[in-house]
């Protein structure tokens, strides 16, 4: 090989500090670097898992809140239904109460008014009995007795 010019002993060397420098590289810098590399992938696919799992989660947290939110509407709705189906009974009992009451008020004024009525009339027959009596006595001239005073004072009220 020397007549090529190369040294033998000095190719021999430098092969030899060749594989040195790279097995030091390799295990100084590549084998480094790898490690490096292959820790950020997997942080990488660890952080691509997390967001995949929070996805997942907000989906899930979204349809929770959803089942929620309908669960709250429909008692709400069912509150309210209730809430006017109360209302409408105790409208109904009040008008009914009220009814009620307006009747017994006017039944009470006309058992008031027939009352007075009945003891209007009373009074009215008796003073017409007293002036027809007096009016006979006059008419006729004569005292009657009770008996024909009766008759003739319930002949006249009857005609009135």
């Amino acid at each position: 090989m020397e007549s090529l010019g190369i040294n033998l002993t000095s190719f021999i060397a430098q092969i030899v500090n060749f594989l040195i420098v790279m097995f030091l590289l390799w295990k100084f810098a590549y084998q480094p670097v790898l490690n490096i590399l292959e820790e950020r992938q997997k942080k990488v696919e660890q952080g691509l898992k997390d967001a995949e799992k929070a996805s997942t989660d907000l989906k899930t947290a979204e349809e929770n809140a959803q089942t929620i939110r309908d669960k709250a509407y429909k008692e709400a709705d069912e509150i309210i239904k209730n809430a006017k189906e109360a209302a409408t009974v105790e409208a109904t009992e009040l008008v009914k109460k009220a009814n009620d009451q307006a009747d017994r008020i006017l039944k009470s004024a006309k058992d008031e008014a027939a009352s007075t009525k009945e003891k209007v009339m009373t009074d009215a027959k008796k003073e017409i009995s007293d002036v027809v009596i007096i009016a006979l006595d006059k008419i006729v001239g004569k005292e009657l007795d009770s008996n024909q005073k009766e008759k003739l004072t319930a002949k006249a009220i009857q005609e009135l």
